[in-house]
């Protein structure tokens, strides 16, 4: 479980990193483009949470924004 853990969790700091990355970037956007990149990133930390309660062998959460986890 430690190892699946660690694992679950470098995943997901490593693509929420790049999300901020993203972000913080100065440049001209499209609209709605930054809205976009923070749903990723909140489809990440979902995911993240989901699999993480099953490696440590709690139920998962039932619904995120709408949607079965």
């Amino acid at each position: 479980m430690h190892d699946q853990m660690l694992t679950l969790m470098d995943d997901c700091l490593s693509r929420l990193s790049l999300l901020r990355a993203e972000l913080a970037a100065a440049r001209c956007v499209e609209p709605g483009e930054r809205r976009a990149i923070a749903l990723q990133a909140v489809e990440a930390a979902a995911a993240f949470a989901a699999s993480a309660t099953r490696v440590v062998g709690e139920p998962a959460p039932v619904e995120i924004f709408g949607r079965a986890a």
